[in-house]
């Protein structure tokens, strides 16, 4: 249990302010909880291990960034960890924990360190961390491959998830909004909806950090859809992309602005396997298949919206 499916390569992403608080580099040890092993022990990830953590990912080519980390520790502060191996740091897991679930990331032991059971030291505290915050229910994405190893900790397969990546070419301009503050608790409300949980810190950091690639749709005051992509000069990632599939309309406006804001980028996107319409828009507008994934959960899976995730939020969120 090395890796999870986050291991994909991912587009850096940007961010207008870093905001580390002091509370993010001095947080108190007395909660961290640290489970001790013979010469292993996990303790929580502060903004002064962002430099590790950055040097460890970019060993898999993930391509994450300071500011990606930033963000993780911005949505749930205590819910990183570090695994320290012989006094040296030798591996991470990443926790977002919602009010219904919470979402493991970004499993990575050194390679030096592999092979001591450091990765499912990780998994179990991260799932310790979310049932110590009252939550049962832990997802997250795997490689096909690697689907076993999870099960052993009790996680169950649910629906596979497509990776595809493309360079979108100029569209013609739609009718979607540019996200704007006032809508973020009607957004949060439509999401939570569907996407089984509520996401509104998560939607208010992308909407502070990526105003020009956060898009919605609304029909007098009822929100149809929203979409968004994460990234920067290099290349971007969509999602989330959650839209109510009665409203073809809608689906295809949002999808159209959004990808002529990124045009002669690269652009990377996950989708449900089983989300037939969203395929077929993403491969009519260029876009090749790169990859493939099961989401797994342990402790039961969340009630959705049939068909109405177009894209998930991050291979490490969920």
């Amino acid at each position: 249990m090395e890796e999870s499916a986050s291991s994909v390569r991912r587009p850096n992403g940007t961010v207008g302010n870093l905001g580390i608080s002091d509370d993010l580099n001095n947080l108190s040890t007395s909660s961290e909880q640290e489970v001790r092993r013979t010469m292993v022990y996990v303790r929580v990830m502060q903004a002064r291990d962002i430099p590790f953590a950055i040097k460890l990912t970019d060993t898999e080519d993930w391509g994450f960034d300071r500011r990606d980390f930033v963000r993780l520790l911005q949505l749930d502060p205590r819910g990183c960890f570090l695994a320290i191996h012989d006094g040296d740091k030798a591996g991470l897991i990443t926790t977002t924990t919602y009010d219904r679930f919470a979402w493991v990331g970004n499993v990575i032991v050194a390679r030096s360190s592999r092979g001591r059971g450091i990765g499912v030291e990780l998994l179990n505290h991260a799932i310790s961390y979310a049932k110590e915050k009252g939550i049962r229910k832990v997802g997250l994405y795997s490689y096909l491959k690697t689907r076993a190893l999870y099960e052993d900790s009790g996680f169950v397969e649910g629906e596979r998830f497509v990776r595809y990546r493309g360079i979108p070419k100029a569209i013609k301009k739609t009718k979607a909004s540019l996200f704007k503050d006032e809508y973020l608790k009607r957004i949060a409300r439509f999401d939570r909806d569907r996407f089984g949980a509520d996401r509104e810190r998560y939607l208010r950091i992308l909407g502070r950090d990526f105003p020009k690639f956060f898009l919605f749709s609304k029909e007098d005051d009822r929100i149809l859809g929203y979409i968004v992509a994460k990234g920067g000069p290099s290349g971007y990632e969509i999602g989330p992309w959650i839209c109510d599939s009665d409203i073809p309309q809608s689906v295809g406006e949002l999808l159209a602005g959004l990808l002529d804001r990124m045009k002669g980028k690269i652009v990377e996107i996950t989708i449900p396997k089983s989300n037939h319409r969203a395929a077929q828009m993403i491969r009519d507008s260029g876009f090749s298949q790169v990859g493939e994934v099961a989401e797994m959960f342990r402790g039961g899976f969340p009630k959705r919206k049939q068909n109405t995730i177009f894209a998930v939020g991050g291979l490490e969120k969920g």
